[in-house]
């Protein structure tokens, strides 16, 4: 089997999870031994699983991880890592384990809600051999969506979890992040 790095990145509810479900079906299609993984500290949907928002049946088993360095204790063909930029550790784990035949399918955000590179997807996505931008709807105009912002105000740098966050476009996104900085 060829090596692979694909990174599926792109704003919260913009279906990246159900894209690493579709390749963990195909890789079980083509009898692929396939393992899963997402960061211990995302336990919205259950402690060992990995689901989609939208078809609330579909999900699959994944080992909880802190550090990248944690798969390689795993021996598999296809790799599939969600929510990647909570986890820790240095990406040339993955691109050794790629050079040497196994394939991955990696989910994270690409920015935080303040529009910054977040955790090692700048890593992952500068040695991916592709990188798919998903987008979601725009929670305010219904365009394009690229940002997740947090409607909140953060006492930490990172917040897990859904019902704070929305989906905006570009222009949407400055808007409220004006509005926020003026109402400090």
């Amino acid at each position: 089997m060829k090596g692979e790095i694909i990174v599926h990145t792109g704003p919260m509810f913009s279906e990246k999870s159900l894209v690493l479900l579709s390749a963990y079906g195909r890789a079980t299609i083509a009898q692929r031994k396939v393992v899963a993984f997402k960061p211990a500290l995302d336990y919205r949907f259950g402690e060992n699983t990995i689901k989609s928002r939208k078809f609330k049946d579909a999900e699959i088993e994944a080992i909880n991880i802190k550090d990248i360095s944690e798969i390689q204790e795993y021996e598999a063909d296809v790799y599939i890592i969600d929510e990647f930029q909570f986890l820790t550790g240095d990406v040339s784990v993955i691109q050794d384990m790629a050079d040497s035949g196994k394939k991955f399918h990696i989910c994270g955000l690409d920015m935080t809600a303040e529009g910054k590179p977040f955790g090692q997807m700048p890593q992952i996505m500068a040695i991916a051999d592709r990188v798919e931008k998903l987008t979601a709807v725009c929670n305010d105009c219904k365009d394009d969506a690229t940002y997740s912002f947090y409607l909140g105000r953060k006492d930490t740098e990172i917040v897990v979890g859904d019902g704070m966050y929305i989906p905006l476009c570009r222009e949407c996104w400055r808007k409220r992040m004006k509005e926020k900085e003026q109402n400090c």
